[in-house]
């Protein structure tokens, strides 16, 4: 499923859009040293990490979106980076848990 496709599906916020890409796994986690040796490519990236180390590691692991949880929103530079590099940021309200069910029944990773 097109990332676009997704964050209709869900509901949830965005907050930047970036290059249309087809969601093929999910990854959730915090430790970006376990996401950099464990995502994998056009992952959708469940997290609560708010900070500009977020886009380095989306733009490393090139995954498809990432997703914060708890209602967490990206801090200026997060979202700044973000724009510029063309990295989709959604956000959910729900915690990593009931927020990666959504994206396993919409998406069917």
């Amino acid at each position: 499923m097109k990332v676009s496709e997704f964050a209709k599906a869900s509901g949830f916020a965005v907050f930047t859009s970036g290059e249309e890409r087809e969601i093929e796994s999910g990854y959730c986690g915090d430790f970006l040293s376990n996401i950099i040796s464990r995502a994998t490519d056009a992952c959708c990236w469940l997290t609560v990490m708010n900070n500009v180390n977020v886009a380095a590691v989306a733009t490393l692991i090139d995954c498809a979106c990432i997703v914060l949880c708890e209602g967490v929103e990206p801090d200026a530079q997060l979202f700044e980076r973000a724009k510029t590099a063309g990295i989709w940021i959604l956000g959910a309200n729900a915690n990593v848990y009931e927020t990666a069910k959504t994206v396993c029944r919409i998406c069917g990773v």
